[in-house]
């Protein structure tokens, strides 16, 4: 059985890929003010190194 994936992994995720892409800051699809704007928002500031530990079990996520 497999279980649906967070919304806020999938933000994270997505603000990860906007980085990578260059894709600019405003291109945040998530509403402002919301947990997934924030998820994606950290996501895409996060160096790479901070943002695998965050989303590490046990990471200073929080």
């Amino acid at each position: 059985m497999s279980f649906p994936e967070s919304s806020l992994a999938s933000a994270t995720r997505e603000g990860r890929r906007a980085r990578y892409r260059g894709d600019p800051a405003e291109a945040n699809p998530y509403p402002e003010g919301s947990d997934d704007h924030a998820a994606w928002k950290r996501a895409f500031e996060a160096p790479d190194g901070e943002a695998a530990e965050a989303e590490a079990p046990g990471g200073r996520a929080g």
